[in-house]
């Protein structure tokens, strides 16, 4: 007799596979131009780079795809799609292991599926009568577009995890994997760091982190962190690329009639997660930090932006969108530890909530399957 333990540890292994396979078919659509994406305009950068006639500031994307599509002796396209399918997996077996972690439920494997599954497709609150763009406005906690994205996501996740591991257990173990994650990031996609280090900075401050070895670890992060953005920035705008300005809400603006609400709309289930359990999340560490992630990243999105060319594109706001994705994760978490302390109506109240937004995310990702474009309006929805 199959055990409900062994069932769903089974549900889990297989779901993994899947979840490589799906990933597979999204990347490899994304790369021969029927999905919308930035995936062929990043294809095209590869020979350029490696013949060193251009310079990419996050090149990790590109070394992997270049160099599996060598040791599988195929072209790019198929190259991208199994490294970023592989990227994509192992986020999903980082959430299930950090949840399993911090939730210390090993032998829930049911709680487990539920939290990485909701955590990858889960997208933000819809209201088509107030903006009929899922993920334009608003952001969204799960990003299928960009592959630079696809890729520091998972490096942003453990990044936060081993940074509060080092603040609860001054490990040093600890201590090296987050300063080497963190700054390996930078080469991923740098919207990560550039909230990672203020948030960083007024966590220390807040907490009082002012030991030998803490303030050690915040100088060195900065340090090395600094060095590298100065050098990316430094290559990046010497050309054409247009230098980064100060515009108050003026990028966030031409996507959202009203900023306020799309906020509120974007970050309205981590936010009632949070305060109906106060006394719980208070004590959750990896939720305030993630709240100060978003915080800073808001910051950038609402108050900096890329003159010239790229003012349009809003690279300010990956940094929101991967905020975004980072809360949610951990208070999902938060929501299945504390799901049978809730009073019925919280907790169905909120499981309500997820489940729509998971149906968003879904709706959302099925219609990139079916060629719809990530900035496509939306001119029938259910329920709203």
């Amino acid at each position: 007799m199959v055990t409900n333990s062994n069932f769903w540890k089974t549900i889990n292994i297989v779901s993994i596979g899947l979840i490589f396979v799906i990933a597979y078919y999204l990347i490899y659509q994304q790369a021969i131009g029927v999905m919308p994406s930035d995936t062929t305009a990043h294809l095209d950068f590869i020979e350029p780079y490696f013949d060193g006639t251009l310079y990419i500031p996050h090149p990790i994307w590109h070394i992997g795809t270049y160099y599996f599509s060598f040791l599988l002796n195929t072209e790019y396209v198929k190259g991208a799609s199994v490294f970023t399918a592989l990227l994509i997996t192992i986020y999903a077996v980082i959430i299930y292991e950090i949840a399993q972690n911090i939730n210390q439920c090993k032998e829930n494997g049911m709680e487990l599926f539920f939290i990485t599954l909701f955590s990858l497709v889960i997208g933000p609150f819809f209201i088509m009568s107030f903006n009929q763009h899922i993920y334009i406005g608003q952001g969204s906690p799960s990003i299928w577009h960009s592959v630079t994205i696809l890729t520091v996501q998972l490096f942003a996740l453990l990044s936060v995890f081993f940074t509060i591991k080092f603040f609860e257990t001054s490990r040093w173990t600890y201590f090296i994997l987050a300063t080497l994650i963190s700054a390996v990031s930078i080469f991923a996609k740098p919207s990560y760091i550039m909230m990672y280090l203020p948030a960083l900075a007024v966590y220390v401050l807040v907490k009082k982190y002012f030991s030998k070895q803490q303030l050690s670890f915040a100088l060195i992060v900065a340090l090395v962190s600094v060095a590298i953005l100065a050098y990316q920035f430094m290559h990046e705008f010497k050309k054409d690329q247009g230098s980064v300005i100060f515009d108050f809400m003026g990028v966030w603006s031409i996507f959202s009639t009203n900023i306020i609400i799309s906020i509120l709309l974007a970050l309205g289930l981590p936010l009632l997660i949070t305060l109906l359990n106060y006394k719980s999340v208070k004590k959750n560490e990896y939720i305030i930090f993630s709240w100060l992630l978003v915080l800073f990243a808001m910051i950038l999105f609402a108050c900096f932006a890329q003159e010239g060319r790229h003012y349009r594109d809003g690279n300010f706001s990956w940094s929101w969108n991967l905020s975004l994705s980072l809360i949610y994760i951990f208070t999902l978490i938060e929501y299945f530890k504390q799901y049978t302390t809730m009073r019925p109506f919280v907790r169905y109240g909120l499981l309500a909530i997820i489940l729509y937004q998971v149906y968003v995310g879904l709706y959302f990702l099925i219609g990139m399957f079916l060629g719809v474009g990530y900035g496509a309006r939306i001119d029938a929805f259910p329920f709203f």
